[in-house]
């Protein structure tokens, strides 16, 4: 059997032969969707502040005098026109789709092609994915921690769920009422320190799998 028999068997007991896509077929994509994640996140924002503006507006509306006619047809026209922009928002978000996501879904493509690779980003970004993973089970459960220790009475009601809370953290400590506000504060200072980290590294992923 020639060669070139043999590699066509080969593919053939293999099934279709794999698709690569290239790194700059990637890099075109992750670039236009980040375009559009950002965007995304802008019209977000956008959406909540008015959202909060509408409220206070509507809260403003409903504590009129009901002889205040003319201040009335103000106010309407004001949550009119919060309802007009507010749609329009929406609309423009509803357009972009799950662009977060998709954006999310390339970062993590390439990141999966990298680590792969004999990149030298590939063994930094497999170090990061492994601290975000940790981050990602010890952050929720400070946060956690430092809920129940807020929850916690001067009764001593609500204790053992702070203790136990504790425990899952590692901590076999088990304080008294009066101590539980300084196990609060470290708590949450420790929660912003962990939630930077995490910031820090997820811009540190997107910038390596930018490059």
């Amino acid at each position: 059997m020639g060669m070139a028999a043999a590699v066509l068997n080969q593919r053939r007991a293999c099934g279709r032969p794999r698709v690569v896509i290239p790194f700059e077929m990637i890099d075109e994509d992750l670039r236009t969707a980040r375009q559009r994640a950002r965007r995304w996140d802008q019209l977000d924002e956008r959406r909540r502040a008015i959202a909060d503006r509408a409220l206070e507006a509507g809260r403003t509306f409903d504590a009129l005098d009901a002889w205040d006619q003319e201040t009335i047809l103000v106010e309407e026209a004001r949550l009119d026109a919060f309802a007009t922009v507010l749609a329009a928002v929406e609309r423009e978000l509803a357009e972009l789709g799950p662009a977060r996501e998709l954006y999310e879904e390339l970062l993590t493509r390439k990141e999966r092609r990298l680590v792969q690779s004999a990149d030298p980003r590939g063994a930094e970004l497999l170090e990061m994915r492994r601290l975000l993973a940790e981050l990602d089970v010890e952050l929720p459960a400070r946060e956690r921690a430092r809920t129940a220790g807020l929850a916690v009475g001067n009764d001593g009601e609500g204790m053992a769920e702070f203790v136990r809370q504790l425990a899952a953290l590692g901590m076999s400590a088990a304080p008294q009422v009066d101590e539980v506000p300084g196990w609060v504060e470290r708590l949450e200072l420790r929660c912003e320190e962990l939630a930077r980290l995490r910031d820090e590294l997820r811009e540190r992923r997107e910038g390596l799998l930018l490059e």
